[in-house]
């Protein structure tokens, strides 16, 4: 199966959040989602974003999210090279947004042993 990647790169500005809203409405049309599931994935991603925002980091000017899309599937992926971000959802301020993004997302991957700050898949025609 073909896997189509996009990388988007962003300030930590509250400013470009939209971008990635934009970005990845577009994208997930694309892939084949219906509008509300669309709507799903922007909540979650804007879910993230504002929260990379709102930590920061003095290390880094940018985070970057990956788009993998295919047939059936879209998985983001949240990365920045300040690792000092990396686990970000881990703490009881960030419980609301955690329990957002998993209700919207099929599977959310939160403090993994891997290279990124979270991971999150949406799959056609898969409900919650």
């Amino acid at each position: 199966m073909s896997v189509d990647i996009i990388e988007l790169l962003l300030p930590f500005k509250a400013e470009y959040v939209s971008i990635a809203r934009l970005t990845v409405s577009g994208i997930a049309s694309r892939v084949g989602f219906d509008i509300d599931t669309v709507e799903d994935i922007k909540v979650a991603v804007a879910e993230v974003c504002n929260r990379i925002v709102n930590i920061g980091s003095k290390l880094s000017q940018h985070y970057k999210i990956n788009f993998a899309i295919s047939e059936r599937s879209l998985k983001v992926l949240f990365t920045c090279e300040d690792k000092s971000i990396k686990c970000i959802f881990n703490n009881e301020d960030a419980e609301l947004a955690v329990s957002i993004i998993r209700a919207l997302m099929d599977d959310v991957e939160f403090c993994t042993d891997g290279n990124y700050i979270l991971s999150m898949t949406k799959s056609v025609g898969e409900n919650k």
